[in-house]
Formats: C-alpha cells, sequence, structure tokens
C-alpha cells in the first residue's frame, strides 16, 4: 500500500529530528559538564598570574568541568562568593574575619563564604615613611599631631583595611590626621612612589610579601624608613583581623638594618559554601597534587606546603575539610 503525501513527509521529518538529535548529543559528549569560575585580581598583576596558575591546577585534575577566572579584587572577592555568582575567589584572610562579622569594610555579613586551601603565606605589613618626613616612630605621628600625607591603597581593601585598624590601635585616625593638615589618599601603589620621589606624600601603608621589589628600586635614589610596630598594636590588629605576629627580618631591605616587627596574613582560596561537596573535594584535591607546578607559577606560591594548605582563619568547606582528612592533613 503506497503512503500518502501526509505519511512521507512525517517520515522524512522523524527521520531528520532523530537524525539531529543524534548529532547534538555526539556534540554534547564534548561539553563541559561543570562550570567553575574564580574571582582573582586585577588585569597584569601578580594576582593575575596567581589566579591563572590555580585555574590551570584545577583543569589538570577536572577535566570534565569548564574552569575559568575572572578579574575582582580582594575585598570584593568575598561578598561575589557569598553571593554565589562565582563558585570560588581568592581572599586575603585578614579580610575573611570583617567578611563573615560585616564590619569595615563590609555592610553586610557575608556568611556563605568557606575555605578551600592556604595558596601563599606572609603578606607582612608595611609603614613605610620617606627620610625627609623626619618620622622616626609610629607614636611620634599622634605625639607631634604631624601632618602626615599617607596613601592606604584602594578604600575597602586589605591595605587600606589594614591602615585604617594600625591607625586606631595608635589612638588615630583618618579624621584626627586630617585635622592636623594631613591627607589620606587612596591610590595605586605604583602612583605612590613616583609621589614619593616627588615630595608630594610621606608614607605610604601596604601589605606585601617581602622583599617588594619596587620599594628596593626606589629606594635607590630616595631614603626610606619601615617603621616597627609595637606589640600592643600588633595585639590589637591581630584580634580585629584575625592576622598574626610576624617580622621583617634584619637587611631584607638596606633601609632598615633591624628587624622590625609587624604583622601579616595569608592568601586563601574561598568556596561559595552551597558548592557541592564532591566539586570542592576535586579542587581541593588537585591543589594537592598540583603543589609542584604551583611553585612553579610565581614566586608568592613556592612556599606553599601541603600541611600549611588547610590552615586558615574561616571554616572549611566540607569536601575541602573530607579531603583534608583523608590526605592526613587534618
Amino acid at each position: 500500500m503506497r503512503k500518502s503525501e501526509t505519511e512521507k513527509r512525517s517520515s522524512i521529518g522523524a527521520r531528520i529530528f532523530l537524525a539531529a538529535a543524534v548529532a547534538g548529543c555526539l556534540g554534547c559528549q564534548g561539553q563541559p559538564t561543570e562550570k567553575i569560575t574564580m574571582s582573582g585580581g586585577s588585569l597584569g598583576g601578580g594576582w593575575s598570574a596567581i589566579s591563572e596558575g590555580v585555574t590551570s591546577a584545577l583543569r589538570r585534575e577536572m577535566p570534565g568541568a569548564a574552569v575559568t577566572h575572572e578579574v575582582g579584587l580582594d575585598g570584593a572577592n568575598a561578598a561575589m562568593v557569598d553571593s554565589g555568582r562565582v563558585q570560588l575567589g581568592l581572599l586575603h584572610s585578614a579580610m575573611a574575619q570583617p567578611a563573615l562579622a560585616g564590619e569595615y569594610p563590609y555592610k553586610q555579613k557575608h556568611q556563605q563564604i568557606r575555605g578551600i586551601s592556604r595558596i601563599y603565606p606572609d603578606s607582612a605589613y608595611h609603614f613605610v615613611v620617606t627620610e625627609e618626613s623626619g618620622i622616626t616612630s609610629i607614636e611620634e605621628i599622634r605625639q607631634q599631631k604631624y601632618p602626615l600625607r599617607l596613601n592606604v591603597m584602594y578604600q575597602g581593601s586589605l591595605m587600606e583595611t589594614s591602615s585604617r585598624v594600625l591607625l586606631e590601635a595608635y589612638g588615630m585616625s583618618y579624621e584626627d590626621i586630617e585635622s592636623w593638615g594631613g591627607r589620606i589618599y587612596f591610590r595605586a601603589y605604583g602612583a605612590t612612589l613616583d609621589l614619593m620621589k616627588d615630595g608630594r606624600l610621606d608614607a605610604i601603608g601596604f601589605t606585601v610579601q617581602y622583599p617588594e621589589t619596587r620599594l628596593i628600586e626606589a629606594s635607590l635614589t630616595q631614603g626610606f624608613r619601615v617603621l616597627p610596630i609595637s606589640e600592643e598594636a600588633i595585639q590589637y590588629v591581630n584580634e580585629r583581623l584575625g592576622t598574626y605576629r610576624s617580622v621583617i627580618p634584619a637587611g631584607t631591605y638596606r633601609f632598615a638594618p633591624a628587624a622590625i616587627p609587624t604583622f601579616a596574613d595569608v592568601c586563601i582560596l574561598i568556596a561559595y559554601a552551597g558548592m557541592p561537596d564532591e566539586q570542592a573535594y576535586r579542587a581541593t584535591r588537585a591543589l594537592h597534587q598540583n603543589l609542584d607546578y604551583l611553585h612553579s607559577v610565581h614566586k608568592a606560591l613556592s612556599r606553599l606546603e601541603a600541611a600549611d594548605m588547610p590552615r586558615m582563619n574561616l571554616p572549611l568547606h566540607p569536601g575541602a575539610e573530607r579531603y583534608y582528612r583523608e590526605a592526613g592533613l587534618l
């Protein structure tokens, strides 16, 4: 019996649909089954290289995932991860405690962030003044009501938050300094060194791994001092930010022959609390199994040791905690 034209068209349409469906399924075989986005640092900076190194390590052990990183900012990364807009983010540990508590620079509590791994240690706070300022201690600024021209970096960043809390520890505020005729600047680090060279800035507060290369280069043509921080001030900052006591070793800088007591923190990788446990487990395993590769990515990562990976002032993601226990690191 001959098929009607309608039946023929229906049969042809069914074959075309089936062929398209099969082709679509074959094409899907190469598609990633999950997407993971990490919020890192600004373009061109050290965190940009570190971000790419971390995502590359994840890709090595998570072939079924599309792992990417996007431009971010230290303090803002906590809010991005907390909202679930990204699954992972780089953060200085000193920003984790204020983020959880909803303290400056955060306007609300960000309690959906969890720890995956420490990334690098010992970002030490430097309070650097020019020799021309005549300042030899932080106490003198308050005692003399010195009209200090101080750069604290971007508002809401780790560096600015650290400087704000440090001044509090010495009984000072931005408003005090400005009332004495000084000024607080929120400018990038590179511009700061130029301003100091031109005599338009007296001091800078920043957190960085030592020795800081650009500061060393600038010291070839200008005199600097790194001011020590009192034990009382260190304790105050540590309680507020979850930092820890540290020392910039004697001779780290030619203009700082003595050891400089200060505080420091670590860079950590955080995750959204809603990230599936198995995904967090595999991400943690990927970093642990690629330590040698991470050591080669950037000098900041060269001191990351397996035993230090779970050590941070933030609750671990359950998936990360499970991996560390299985690996004997907890």
